[in-house]
């Protein structure tokens, strides 16, 4: 198991809750950085990391 590869998702999903978090605080400028940053995150994750 990659452990670089389970932490990137790990951080992912913590990426997602802080979205998630800003939306209902309003901070939609936020929330839209967060899912950018989650799905580069993942993108990332799966080029590079999975399948080594």
């Amino acid at each position: 198991m990659n452990a670089l590869a389970v932490v990137s998702a790990a951080f992912a999903v913590f990426l997602f809750v802080v979205a998630l978090f800003a939306m209902t605080a309003g901070e939609l400028r936020g929330a839209g950085l967060a899912f950018l940053s989650a799905s580069l995150v993942i993108y990332l994750r799966e080029k590079h990391l999975v399948g080594e």
